[in-house]
Order: C-alpha cells, then sequence, then structure tokens
C-alpha cells in the first residue's frame, strides 16, 4: 500500500474518530445556549410578572396596594374655614385607618375653583384628592368661567356633609330678629355690608336670595374662603355673614357673632330655638349646602371605592357623627353614585336659580 493511501486511511479514522467528539461539542453548545435562553426567559417572564403586578396596583385598587404613600387632600379654600376644619378632622382618622399621611393642602382662589382646576388635571391615581363644597357646582355659572366641569372632570367618591346656611351678625348691631335686621338694612341701604366665603357659593347666593325677597339693598364683600370672613366679622369690619354652620356655631356660643336664623327648610336639629328665614317673613326662602370628597376623572373605581367605604365608615363613626352634628351640619357618607346623582341634581337647580337672579361676579 502507497504512503498516500495510508495518509487517506489516517485521515477517515481520524474523522470518524473525531466525530463523537463533535458531536458532544454541539451538544454542549446548544445546550449552553438553551440554558443561556431559558435563563433570559426566566427574567423577561419575572420582569413581566412584575410590570403587570405594577399594573393591576394602578387599576384596581386593591387594599393591599391603596394607598402606599402619601394622600394629598385639596382644600381649594383658606385655612380656617368650616371647610377646612372638616378635612383636617377627615385627614387625621384616614391616617389613621390607613397608616399612611393624607396632607391637607390649602389652595384657595376664585370661590374655590383655582384648586378644583388643579385637582382636574392631576394624575388619577388617587393620591390626589379634593374636598369640596356645593361651590364647586355654582362658581363657574357665575363667573362664566368654565375652568372645569363640576362632574365630567371628576370622579365623585362620597358626600360628607349637609347643611342649612347661617345669617350670622355682629354683636355690635342693635338687631335680634330677621325683621328687625331687615327694617336696618332699609334704612343703611347699601352702605351696609354683608360678606360670605366667596362669589358664587352658597353664602353669597343666599344673601342675593335674601335681597331680593326682602327688597333691600346691601352691598357683598367675598372672601378667599369661610376662615377670613368669618375673623372679618368677629372683628366687626363687616356686620352680618351667611355661611356654613361648622365655621361659625363655636363664634355663636361664645358670643363673638349672634345668630338671626337658618336658610334651611326645616330648624337645626341641634339649634332648635333658631328660626329658618321662611319661618321669619320670607316665605319660601330655603339654600342648602353639601361637602364632599372627589378625585380626578379616570380614577380606578377600585380605589374609589376604597376611599368612599373609609370617608362614609369614619363620618359615620359616633365620634365624627356627633362632633359634624354638634356644629349644626348633618353626617351623610354614601357611595360614589349617589354622590353624583347629589351634584348632577344640584347643578341643574342652582343653574336654573342663578340665571334667574341674573347674579354677576363682583
Amino acid at each position: 500500500m502507497g504512503q498516500r493511501a495510508v495518509q487517506c486511511k489516517s485521515m477517515t479514522f481520524a474523522r470518524e474518530a473525531m466525530r463523537p467528539i463533535a458531536a458532544a461539542l454541539r451538544w454542549w453548545a446548544q445546550a449552553c445556549r438553551s440554558r443561556a435562553l431559558a435563563f433570559v426567559w426566566i427574567i423577561l417572564c419575572a420582569l413581566l410578572a412584575v410590570q403587570d403586578g405594577l399594573a393591576q396596583d394602578a387599576t384596581d385598587g386593591s387594599s393591599a396596594a391603596y394607598p402606599r404613600r402619601p394622600v394629598r387632600l385639596v382644600v381649594p379654600y383658606a385655612p380656617g374655614g368650616g371647610l377646612d376644619i372638616l378635612a383636617r378632622m377627615l385627614a387625621q382618622r384616614l391616617t389613621e385607618r390607613w397608616g399612611q399621611g393624607v396632607v391637607v393642602d390649602n389652595r384657595p382662589g376664585a370661590s374655590g375653583m383655582v384648586g378644583a382646576q388643579q385637582v382636574s388635571k392631576a394624575v388619577p391615581d388617587g393620591y390626589t384628592l379634593i374636598i369640596v363644597a356645593t361651590e364647586h357646582i355654582t362658581a363657574p355659572r357665575v363667573y362664566h368661567r368654565h375652568l372645569y366641569e363640576p362632574v365630567a372632570d371628576f370622579a365623585p367618591i362620597s358626600q360628607v356633609s349637609a347643611q342649612s346656611y347661617l345669617l350670622v351678625v355682629h354683636p355690635s348691631l342693635p338687631v335680634h330678629s330677621v325683621a328687625e335686621f331687615i327694617s336696618y338694612v332699609k334704612v343703611s341701604g347699601r352702605s351696609f355690608l354683608y360678606t360670605s366665603a366667596g362669589t358664587g357659593g352658597v353664602g353669597h347666593l343666599s344673601g342675593e336670595m335674601f335681597k331680593a325677597m326682602a327688597d333691600i339693598q346691601m352691598t357683598h364683600v367675598p372672601y378667599k374662603g369661610t376662615g377670613p370672613a368669618v375673623n372679618d366679622t368677629v372683628g366687626g369690619q363687616v356686620l352680618a355673614m351667611f355661611s356654613n354652620p361648622l365655621a361659625v356655631v363655636p363664634h355663636v356660643k361664645s358670643g363673638r357673632l349672634r345668630l338671626l336664623a337658618t336658610t334651611g327648610p326645616q330648624r337645626i336639629a341641634s339649634l332648635p330655638d333658631t328660626p329658618t328665614i321662611a319661618e321669619s317673613g320670607l316665605n319660601g326662602f330655603a339654600t342648602l349646602g353639601w361637602n364632599g370628597i372627589l378625585a380626578p376623572a379616570g380614577t380606578p373605581v377600585a380605589i374609589v371605592r376604597i376611599i368612599a367605604r373609609a370617608v362614609s365608615e369614619i363620618v359615620r363613626a359616633p365620634e365624627m357623627r356627633d362632633r359634624i352634628a354638634g356644629d349644626g351640619a348633618e353626617p351623610v357618607g354614601g357611595t360614589p353614585e349617589e354622590f353624583t346623582e347629589r351634584m348632577t341634581i344640584d347643578e341643574l337647580r342652582w343653574a336654573g336659580i342663578i340665571a334667574n337672579m341674573k347674579i354677576d361676579p363682583e
């Protein structure tokens, strides 16, 4: 056999001998690739699971997921007013319930419209809320400025309270009844000043309705919230005010303000000796207000329901219920659907009243 033939046989033998080794190497490489791919696949699945979990937290608002951080509760008025007092009472109890801080943030201006507009544009994740009064739906009608849609741009959560308003005067004023007050104002004319929490609110609208039905003249002095208005009425800079009861009942009890009448259709249970304005001679006079919690539109329904349940249970608890009732208001609570209905009905009702009275902003 020639040398070339021997070389060919040797090469063939070497190739055959290498086949198992090559196969083993290919298997190992594939296995390594498979393991690497499997590892990558596991990582991707884990990341997707985390992302899905976070998305689920943001949309289903389960009690285990909300709240995970402090919640901001906007008060669209200056500190010290009835709404501010109510907000701080709620914030304290929500903080205790959730174990997360609920921080009150006062954003006054334009009868609550400034704060409401800011909240309407906030991220709808349940961490920005606002407590509003009836002015939320009346002020845009008076100002003719639609900075927001009172119902459509928000997620109503729960009504907190309802209340008649109170006609109070400085004790230096020589009047002790609605009839005496009307007689005094008729003599004073437009130089007589009355105040409220702001243009377009129930206090302002009550005053304008009172003027029309009593056929008197007096000038409205608007403030950026109940607190400053009450302070100036107590101080005598302004002599009369239509106010929600939470802010003025303590001053009435201390003698720094005199209560003449309530604006609702019935007497207030905690003030049984105080007549209504209708009882006092202006038949058919009646105005009522409410307070409630809203979130930006688009807030997950499950989160809205968590907040509504918490607010309702807090408002209806004996301590809070007695505190609200003792200050002349009625604790309410309730579901998002109930509050949405209340807001929708009142928006239509007040729109008609404001149009008929032809009220213009100062």
